[in-house]
């Protein structure tokens, strides 16, 4: 029996047929230089009002973004404050040695004691810039000098916030173990710490964001794409009342400008120009490295035979984020590039601190 004869497809069919709207015979050359039109119009839109200082984006929905940052942050938070309890779970709890006063108890003076600490390291910060530029005049050395005392005094503080909740006179080991009280003092003063500089964090990632309310447009569709000359559309400003009113727009603009600049100068790129999930990892960095340096810190009270060795492996590695962060180092390296490089080091840290308390055997 001869074979059926081959289907054969017309032209019209395929171009009707099976390959959809999506076929190659469907596209028409017009459409697709119409298209490269409108892209290449949309670029040079966006680069003339980077040139004029504007940028095309919306508020709300940068904010709405970098919300994303404290969410994770109160997640991440409620995650490493049950861990203690739910990994590390005592078979046989020994009462607190500790006298907490019946108006503060257990983990309240934990928090209180680094919150205070923290706020009082964070006032400090500014002063400490301001002598170590007039000590060394030039900039990448004043950097580096600041930022290695503000470690030093972060990382003194951190040991007087342990010294202050008395936490290694009260520990019922002689050695440091999870299975001892100090530790979740430690841990809760640890969360205390990065409570308090997430919410510094926050404030001036929102403060930031602020900064460019007043640059952001929507990016306006031409009718007529092939026109490349047209100046793009800027918000119009509002008329001031009087001359006095006028001036002080202007200089509430120029002050803008130059925290705008400034923030520029520290990352190496605008503020909005971050990725949303970049913020959201230096917030589960500062939280995994707090409770590292603290768990590190804690231990080195313990005894003389790894004192000293804990509490320097606990300011070299506060030094080295800090140094990847400093306004000179954090643009050569990128934005991205340092929380990566935290991430990794906080990790280390957290588990190193986690094993000095037997807490990873």
């Amino acid at each position: 029996m001869p074979s059926p004869p081959p289907h054969r497809t017309s032209p019209e069919r395929m171009r009707r047929g099976d390959s959809g709207s999506g076929s190659a015979l469907n596209r028409v050359p017009e459409d697709e230089e119409l298209v490269s039109e409108n892209v290449d119009w949309e670029l040079e839109e966006e680069l003339l009002l980077e040139e004029q200082g504007f940028y095309i984006g919306s508020y709300k929905r940068l904010v709405a973004l970098y919300t994303l940052a404290p969410l994770t942050a109160l997640a991440a938070f409620a995650l490493l404050a049950i861990l203690p309890y739910v990994a590390y779970r005592r078979q046989k709890p020994h009462p607190p040695t500790y006298p907490y006063p019946p108006i503060l108890p257990f983990p309240l003076p934990e928090i209180l004691a680094s919150v205070a600490l923290y706020s009082l390291t964070h006032l400090l910060r500014s002063p400490i810039y301001a002598l170590s530029a007039v000590l060394v005049p030039f900039p990448l050395p004043a950097t580096l000098l600041s930022t290695t005392l503000y470690t030093l005094l972060s990382t003194f503080a951190r040991l007087f916030t342990l010294a202050l909740l008395l936490v290694q006179k009260h520990a019922v080991y002689a050695n440091p173990t999870w299975q001892d009280s100090a530790f979740r003092r430690v841990w809760w003063a640890a969360l205390g710490w990065a409570a308090a500089e997430t919410v510094v964090s926050v404030h001036q990632g929102y403060a930031g964001l602020a900064l460019y309310r007043e640059v952001l447009v929507h990016p306006f569709t031409p009718q007529a794409p092939t026109d490349l000359e047209r100046t793009p559309l800027l918000p119009p400003r509002p008329a001031a009342p009087d001359p006095d009113s006028e001036l002080d727009q202007d200089l509430d603009q120029l002050v803008a400008l130059k925290a705008r600049e400034e923030l520029e100068d520290i990352f190496g790129l605008p503020l909005i120009r971050i990725p949303a999930f970049i913020p959201c990892l230096q917030r589960v960095n500062s939280l995994l490295l707090s409770i590292g340096l603290f768990l590190l810190l804690g231990a080195s009270q313990y005894g003389p035979g790894m004192h000293w060795g804990l509490l320097v492996l606990a300011a070299v590695t506060h030094l080295l984020l800090a140094v990847l962060h400093a306004p000179i180092v954090l643009p050569r390296l990128g934005v991205q590039g340092a929380a990566y490089v935290g991430a990794v080091v906080s990790l280390g840290a957290f588990f190193t601190g986690l094993g000095v308390w037997d807490g990873v055997s």
